[in-house]
């Protein structure tokens, strides 16, 4: 009964215009370019190796917004009923994309790029099939 009355909580603040922070967390840092690519394909400003670190910073994000929404809403347990675990899929779901756009605002600015221009380099990156970061472990 606590649990629902926190969620039902949750979901007022919510709709009321509240949205979860990810507090203490940073959000990943831009690393450099693996591949250093030397080009004179220049877009929004920046040369392709640089758009290859910008993508590679948004995968991070993404990867980030994906582990921290599963350290801070674990499943319940195996048994708990379906519409617990409903709810925490939804809840979880929501935190993370909220971190997920966070982190990639705090790129864009980063770069001086828009949303927009974010996510032209993403597709960019994604059908050039730029390679993905190494993926870091957490211990």
């Amino acid at each position: 009964m606590l649990f629902g009355g926190l969620v039902a909580l949750l979901v007022v603040a919510y709709s009321r215009g509240w949205r979860p922070t990810l507090g203490s967390v940073a959000p990943p840092e831009p690393a450099a370019s693996a591949t250093p690519v030397a080009s004179g394909d220049t877009k929004f400003g920046l040369s392709e190796e640089t758009r290859r670190e910008v993508y590679q910073a948004i995968l991070r994000a993404e990867d980030h917004a994906q582990v921290e929404a599963d350290r801070r809403y674990p499943p319940p347990d195996p048994g708990a009923p379906t519409d617990r675990w409903q709810r925490r899929a939804e809840t979880r779901e929501q935190f993370r994309k909220q971190a997920q756009e966070e982190d990639k605002q705090a790129i864009a600015k980063h770069y001086g790029l828009t949303a927009e221009q974010l996510r032209e380099i993403e597709t960019e990156g994604f059908r050039s099939v730029w390679p993905r970061p190494a993926l870091r472990s957490l211990r």
